[in-house]
Order: C-alpha cells, then structure tokens, then sequence
C-alpha cells in the first residue's frame, strides 16, 4: 500500500514538471499559499498582468492542479473573488480528473446530439469548434491520469 502511494505521489510531481512555463509560475505561487490566494492578488503581489494570470488559473483548473477553495472580496473592487488553492494529494488529483473527464464526455455526446438537429451553419461551427475543444482537454486529462496513474 505505501509503495503504491509513493508511486502515485512520484507520477503526481512528474506530471507537474511537465507544465508549460507560465502555467508552472502560477502553480508554484498558488502552491505556496496554502490557506489559498485570488487572482487578483496573484497580479497585484507578483506584478504580473492579470490577462496573463486568468488564463492561467483556468488552465489549471481544468487539469486539477488547482481547485477554488474560498470566496473572500476584494479590498479594492469591492467583489466577490475565487480564492484557488494547489491540489497537492495524487489520489484527489485523481477523483478531480475523473470527475472532470466524466464531465467533458457528457458535453461531448450532448454537443454532438445537438449536431445532427438540423441547426444553421453558425452554430454548426460554433459545435464544431467547441467539439475540438474539448476533445483537447479530454486528451489532456487523460494524460494526466495515465502520468498519475
């Protein structure tokens, strides 16, 4: 059982060394605020455009290296921000990923039911465009799952 956590554990942080660049930063500075951190904060405390962080933050919220955690409002807008927070156990990165994929299977066969309806061209391609973009992302957790596995 230990080695098999210890394993887990190893694909866990391989996985993560393998994260683009920019996405790799965000992750280590959510990492290390426990308790959790908006990104809000992440660009005003790291002086990084926030049009860089967002996508980002949603990136690896689609992977399950990060989930929201919190709410708190921000001191100088006033709103409601999400608070992230780093997934650091292999064994919920799996249930995430396996929640996520579940997820993105379902939008798949929803969007392709949709597809064969008749609808006009624009949306055509909009369920096109949107088909690929999640069998990208369905290909990406599957990655990760076979990395953590």
């Amino acid at each position: 059982m230990k080695e098999a956590l210890l394993n887990r554990s190893r694909s866990y942080y391989k996985a993560l060394q393998n994260l683009p660049a920019q996405r790799k930063k965000i992750y280590s500075i959510i990492l290390n605020h426990a308790n959790g951190i908006t990104a809000q904060s992440i660009s005003r405390r790291y002086k990084i455009p926030i049009n860089n962080v967002g996508p980002r933050i949603t990136e690896l919220r689609d992977l399950c290296f990060i989930k929201e955690c919190k709410s708190e409002r921000d001191l100088i807008s006033g709103k409601s921000c999400t608070m992230y927070t780093a997934v650091i156990d292999s064994v919920e990165l799996l249930e995430l990923t396996n929640v996520r994929y579940s997820t993105l299977i379902d939008q798949k066969k929803a969007l392709e039911q949709d597809y064969h309806y008749g609808l006009s061209q624009y949306t055509l391609k909009y369920i096109k465009n949107e088909l690929k973009k999640i069998t990208v992302q369905i290909e990406s957790i599957n990655a990760i799952q076979n990395i953590a596995a």
